[in-house]
């Protein structure tokens, strides 16, 4: 790996000014950290939590926990630039969580481009930290303020202490696909399958494990809506088994181009598939982990668009998939749309070495995140991770075949059939923007 200068590239294409008490060293050698925080709410303190995921559910209470949620963080340091990439055991980003959760560590140098925000989208986590859910309670939740508050103050505590615990580090990455793990799920048209699992191994001085941050695309839905307790799903069970098997740091998971990925293979049903199913991929994730090759000579930069969102629309597919699910009519469709999902976002790449990492704020295909890596290889990329539910949430994302084509997908998709290449296009620009330019 050549030697590269670390910087970071702000959209306004400026350098990250930081105050002097809370900027990083100017060091080229490369520091991280890692931290995991519990958000797990506590149902006494809000008994009224439901879970996302499933219309069926309509909005009824959590009747208890069976596992722990968390909010991983690992923070990456060098010439002055702090990246914090963070992974949450939530369906998604309600809209203005990521903004908040900013606010609480700007005092530590970082900005809505300089963090990375995700959900793992377990179906059995809690909802009712949007704003807008109110709208449309069955699909979002009813609003509770506490409970975000709450929910953000414990995400930005996982950063502070990653912060705390930075340390020399190295960092490599290893990629390989893993058939029969994962498959499409769509039940209209010939749509891809993404089975690359990808890893970044991040070690301190004599290769210690700090962490393991895994990318792999499959919907967490072995728990389906029937379940009432709050859990991580199979990426807590796999979150878990790798950070056994590393003996030391935290495992993150960041889910893929899931949009029509779900969970394959015979691993038995219930509980006993999500420990399985979760074990076998840390398995596979540790293998990866332990033949990446490791430097601390390696570039970061952080880069995000913004951009205006096509104009909100009602797929034709919307009232026979997730209109009846959740209970709406197209009559609502307007003000559901306006009040729950945004008409600008912020496309974000974060280059880590040779590596990228693109954040997709929604749930896009599999066809179309082969298509972004594909892109990001041209740019100079020898690895690349697709990282969808990430920093808010617009819908499901899909190219304009798949769209047409209908089925739950394109009823679940709110900004028309050209969103899926508009994206393309967008994070291509991001990812150049990171690789381009003088190192």
């Amino acid at each position: 790996m050549e030697a590269r200068t670390i910087v970071v590239w702000l959209t306004c294409g400026l350098v990250l000014g930081l105050a002097a008490s809370a900027a990083p060293a100017a060091s080229d050698v490369l520091r991280a950290g890692a931290a995991k925080v519990e958000i797990t709410p506590n149902l006494k303190e809000f008994p009224s939590t439901s879970l996302g995921g499933f219309g069926e559910r309509q909005g009824k209470p959590a009747q208890g926990v069976h596992d722990a949620l968390y909010a991983h963080a690992v923070v990456l340091e060098s010439g002055g630039a702090r990246v914090a990439l963070v992974s949450t055991d939530l369906l998604v980003i309600p809209g203005g969580m990521k903004e908040a959760v900013v606010k609480k560590v700007a005092d530590l140098g970082f900005s809505g481009d300089t963090v990375l925000l995700a959900a793992t989208h377990t179906h059995s986590a809690p909802e009712g930290m949007d704003p807008g859910g109110d709208a449309w309670p069955t699909a979002f939740g009813k609003f509770n303020r506490g409970l975000l508050d709450w929910t953000v103050a414990q995400i930005a505590e996982s950063i502070r202490r990653a912060v705390a615990s930075l340390q020399p580090a190295e960092v490599g990455f290893a990629a390989a696909r893993l058939e029969g793990l994962n498959r499409n799920r769509r039940q209209t048209g010939e749509g891809r399958a993404d089975s690359t699992m990808t890893v970044m191994k991040v070690v301190g001085p004599g290769a210690k494990p700090i962490a393991v941050v895994v990318n792999f695309a499959a919907h967490p839905t072995i728990m389906g809506g029937s379940n009432f307790l709050i859990s991580a799903d199979w990426p807590g069970a796999m979150t878990q088994a790798l950070e056994k098997r590393m003996g030391a740091g935290v495992a993150v998971y960041f889910n893929g181009d899931q949009g029509d990925q779900t969970h394959a293979g015979d691993f038995g049903s219930g509980w006993e598939r999500v420990e399985r199913y979760g074990t076998a991929l840390a398995e596979k994730a540790w293998q990866l982990a332990q033949g990446a090759k490791t430097s601390g000579d390696v570039a970061l930069r952080a880069h995000a668009i913004t951009w205006d969102l096509p104009e909100q629309r009602l797929s034709p597919a919307f009232l026979a998939t997730t209109g009846q699910e959740y209970g709406a009519m197209a009559e609502q469709a307007g003000k559901l749309l306006a009040a729950l999902f945004p008409k600008q976002v912020r496309l974000q790449a974060v280059r880590v070495g040779d590596a990228v990492l693109m954040a997709v704020p929604g749930e896009e295909i599999a066809e179309l995140g082969l298509a972004m890596r594909a892109n990001a290889s041209a740019a100079g990329a020898k690895d690349a991770m697709v990282i969808g539910l990430s920093n808010t949430y617009i819908g499901y994302i899909l190219s304009p075949k798949q769209y047409e084509l209908g089925g739950y997908e394109a009823g679940t998709s709110f900004y028309g059939p050209q969103l899926g290449d508009a994206i393309i296009a967008k994070m291509k620009e991001a990812v150049g923007a990171v690789f381009g330019g003088k190192p």
